[in-house]
């Protein structure tokens, strides 16, 4: 069994995701120079910083339209991961907040979806993915930056979350 097989369907989808985002940390985009991303600990473990991408997945939810009969019988889960973008700039940068929203949200949909043509399918891991309706971070009167869900549609195997079903 690969190092890959030896992790479930969904944490192999999370780790394709948090990879696509960490590349916006090489410098590759100068538009978006990230300082980090990060998938948080039960505690955390991280302090929002200007031009950091927190990946957070959130309780998967059953999509029984999609389950299919079989021996063993697979089932199907929306998974809803938001990413959300820290921004916070120098109170004295005279850069509209929107440009730093603007340009971000450009370059995390384009960091993500540019694995090609199926990039939606994560390497066929996933059925479907899709983007949600992006929101303001918003804190004591500021805009801190965004978050931009990305609903992902997996199948399974009912006896095994490893072994990806089609």
């Amino acid at each position: 069994m690969s190092v890959s097989e030896a992790r479930s369907v969904i944490e192999r989808i999370a780790v394709i995701l948090y990879d696509r985002l960490n590349v916006l940390t090489t410098g590759i985009k100068p538009t978006a120079a990230i300082r980090e991303v990060v998938r948080p600990t039960r505690l955390g473990g991280y302090t929002p910083q200007h031009m950091q991408i927190v990946l957070v997945q959130n309780d998967p939810v059953e999509n029984e339209e999609l389950f299919r009969p079989g021996n063993p019988p697979a089932i199907a889960f929306d998974q809803q991961f938001d990413i959300h973008c820290h921004l916070l700039p120098s109170e004295i940068d005279p850069t509209p907040i929107d440009e730093y929203i603007n340009t971000l949200q450009a370059d995390v949909v384009e960091a993500i979806t540019d694995a090609g043509s199926r990039w939606f399918t994560f390497g066929n891991l996933a059925v479907h993915s899709q983007w949600g309706a992006m929101e303001l971070i918003q804190a004591s009167g500021s805009i801190d930056g965004f978050m931009l869900p990305l609903t992902v549609t997996y199948r399974t195997s009912e006896w095994t979350p490893y072994q990806v079903r089609v």
